[in-house]
């Protein structure tokens, strides 16, 4: 793919700066960039109307630029209609600014003109010039996609959301038969972009999901050979598409979000492969565990690719690509991390792109088992709750050692030998006792907790009736939410009874052993060890909020210790305790020391 984005760059700034000294408002400056780019892609096609072509004399006389914005208003060309008739700012430029923007153009390298929708559209989602940034991916992604979809010469494309529009002028480049379908109706850059395109992309302004275009008849959709949606994110679908009351009956799979959706859409709209953007929660969630079952035991979920965060212009939101076949026969999915430094790049200060896209398409075509790329049976999937995040089964070389370790290990599941429990209901500001509650806060890095400071209150209904909800010597604290796997272990002088009782915070949960067998400070040593931490820090899931789930806790493998590997652990965390004392008694000392020099 030819690319001129430089020269287009530079192009931009220039234009920019030629209406700023003209004082055009700069909420203009984008749509005035547009439509002048499109005008000069009809000029070299040959397609402006009545045989006009963009020249110098065109600039010099007001006249002849009114009676050419006329003709592209009053054009049969309903694209060209949609751009030019928006409304008159190009005819209330100044003469001498239409000349220097048109002088301008006519400077641009011809031979740039094929790629220009494909460089204007990076130039916005790198944000690298005075064109307002949109939530699109980096260009890199679609690009991606793009290559994931094949040879397109002989196939219909068929694009729908707003953030997917980069993809049209990508496909568009290879394809006459590519058709977009948005909800978008504020502005006309999907048809400017078209307009500027090697090869013109329809455009369709709708909601596909409400009342698609594509249509056969009221009950049946045109079938496209390919699909492709960068989803919008968190947005929730109105009841009537939860409950399927849809005439194509699309919504076979109750749903909430709008990502969810649109896989039930194009799996309905396309025949041969669909790809589409999900957030992290989508493969892993229970609310969609259903859709996700419906792709793996159909045979249609080819592959999952876990993109990196930061691959957005707009959001730090992690996002991956499913590769699906509507009508496949896959007996496994192939799942692919790009997230590593052998693919990304950084492209600005927050935003990433990908590179090496030829080695992620041979990942995805091998069966090899690399760090970064498995696959997965399908009936490995089911055992594992239809969990499609890569991590699960993607093991770093530290993970695999583990893995080795427990498999030749005697080992317990946590929730075999302790007991969880939750911190009790508080008010802010009155009950009859006061208490301290733990949070991430208070756990040093060794783990000792300290006396908590944030106070918190109480009923005597509540402390009578959940006594154990207080922390107990030795209990252990473990952090859910926010700072997700932190440890800490209380100490045994805890108050236990009265006021200032201590307990932790909706973050956090309290592991408390159920048997004399099982000492907590082996527990805790183990938890923190080395091998803890890595099945630990598997559970983490997240990318804005990080968080661990109870029920994926509950089931780690704690290994059954040795009489001299539990002495060992004892003796270490109370060695532990006594260094943390003695390094308080040094620093109280020091800052009394310091508090007698130059004293107020």
């Amino acid at each position: 793919m030819q690319k001129n984005t430089q020269n287009v760059q530079s192009l931009v700034w220039n234009f920019y700066d030629l209406m700023r000294s003209y004082g055009i408002s700069i909420d203009q400056h984008d749509e005035v960039m547009l439509k002048m780019m499109a005008i000069y892609a009809l000029s070299i096609k040959g397609e402006l109307p009545n045989g006009i072509e963009l020249t110098k004399d065109i600039a010099d006389y007001k006249g002849e630029w009114l009676a050419l914005i006329e003709a592209l208003k009053a054009s049969e060309d309903s694209q060209v209609q949609t751009v030019f008739s928006s409304n008159d700012v190009l005819e209330k430029l100044s003469t001498p600014l239409v000349h220097g923007l048109i002088t301008t153009l006519l400077k641009f390298p011809i031979e740039s003109i094929d790629s220009l929708a494909v460089d204007i559209i990076s130039l916005i989602t790198l944000n690298t010039s005075p064109l307002q940034p949109n939530n699109y991916a980096h260009m890199s992604v679609y690009e991606l996609a793009n290559k994931l979809l094949g040879n397109k010469s002989d196939k219909k494309t068929y694009v729908m959301s707003p953030a997917s529009l980069p993809m049209c002028a990508i496909a568009s480049e290879e394809s006459e038969g590519v058709y977009y379908e948005t909800i978008n109706q504020s502005g006309m850059i999907a048809d400017a972009l078209s307009l500027m395109s090697k090869n013109r992309f329809e455009v369709s302004y709708s909601n596909a999901l409400d009342k698609p275009s594509y249509t056969k008849s009221k009950n049946e959709l045109k079938t496209f050979d390919y699909g492709v949606s960068f989803s919008p994110m968190g947005v929730t679908v109105p009841k009537h598409i939860s409950d399927n009351i849809d005439s194509y009956d699309r919504f076979i799979i109750p749903t909430k979000k709008v990502e969810s959706a649109n896989i039930l859409h194009f799996i309905k709209q396309c025949r041969e492969t669909v790809i589409v953007s999900v957030t992290e929660g989508f493969l892993y969630s229970t609310m969609e565990k259903d859709l996700r079952q419906h792709l793996v035991d159909n045979g249609m979920l080819k592959a999952v690719i876990s993109l990196p965060s930061g691959i957005w212009t707009g959001t730090a939101v992690k996002t991956s690509l499913l590769i699906i076949e509507p009508n496949g026969h896959n007996q496994s999915v192939r799942f692919v991390d790009v997230t590593g430094e052998e693919f990304i790049k950084k492209t600005t200060k927050r935003l990433l792109s990908l590179r090496n896209i030829d080695t992620i398409l041979e990942y995805l075509a091998s069966d090899e088992q690399l760090a970064c790329t498995t696959t997965v049976s399908a009936s490995t999937l089911k055992e594992q709750e239809y969990r499609l995040d890569a991590g699960r089964y993607l093991l770093d070389p530290e993970e695999k050692t583990v893995n080795k370790i427990l498999e030749k290990a005697k080992t317990v599941t946590l929730d075999s030998i302790v007991r969880f429990e939750r911190g009790l209901s508080v008010k802010p500001d009155e009950g009859d006792y006061t208490v301290l509650e733990v949070g991430a806060s208070d756990l040093n890095e060794i783990g000792d907790i300290s006396t908590p400071t944030k106070e918190a209150y109480i009923s005597e209904s509540e402390r009578a009736k959940n006594q154990t909800g207080f922390l107990q010597p030795n209990d252990i604290i473990f952090i859910l939410k926010g700072s997700a796997g932190k440890l800490g272990i209380v100490p045994e002088d805890v108050p236990t009874k009265g006021d200032k009782c201590w307990m932790v915070n909706r973050s956090a949960i309290v592991i408390r052993t159920t048997s004399d067998k099982v000492n907590p400070k082996v527990l805790y040593a183990y938890l923190k060890s080395d091998i803890g931490q890595t099945q630990i820090s598997r559970l983490i899931k997240g990318a804005t909020i990080p968080n661990i789930s109870l029920k994926e806790l509950k089931q780690i493998p704690v290994i059954v210790p040795s009489l001299e590997e539990q002495e060992q652990a004892i003796a270490c965390i109370d060695k532990s305790r006594e260094t943390q004392k003695a390094i308080k008694q040094l620093l109280s000392e020091q800052y009394a020391r310091q508090s007698e020099l130059w004293s107020l």
